[in-house]
């Protein structure tokens, strides 16, 4: 599993509502929030990606992409969570063994909003 720090690795999947998405498209340009769901759809996974989806919405960033998908990503399990800022590096990632023990929604949107208001500058520094 892909951890904080590593660089996320271009990939291709096909979201929860039809549509291809490539990484390469919002690369240098949006950060990612990725949550892969296990292949065989459930009441809990539905809910819990209708709630993310919800929030990202109300939290009006238009600087973040968020893909929620059932294909596999290379480094990715699922269910996982994965939030990494423009260029790809991942600031925060978990995997778990169901749906239910994800992040809630509310939690990922505050990673969201630390990825948003990080200074590069400053953590320049701090290396």
């Amino acid at each position: 599993m892909l951890q904080r720090g590593d660089l996320v690795p271009h990939f291709q999947v096909r979201r929860l509502e039809g549509e291809t998405f490539g990484y390469s498209t919002i690369w240098q340009h949006k950060n990612l929030l990725l949550v892969t769901l296990p292949t065989l759809n459930s009441e809990s996974a539905g809910a819990y990606a209708l709630d993310i989806t919800a929030r990202v919405r109300e939290s009006g960033d238009r600087d973040v992409e968020c893909v929620i998908t059932r294909d596999p990503v290379p480094g990715v399990s699922a269910p996982a969570v994965v939030v990494a800022d423009r260029w790809g590096e991942i600031v925060f990632a978990v995997e778990k063994s169901s749906v239910s023990g994800l992040p809630a929604p509310r939690e990922l949107i505050e990673w969201l909003n630390y990825v948003r208001n990080q200074c590069p500058e400053c953590e320049g520094e701090a290396r």
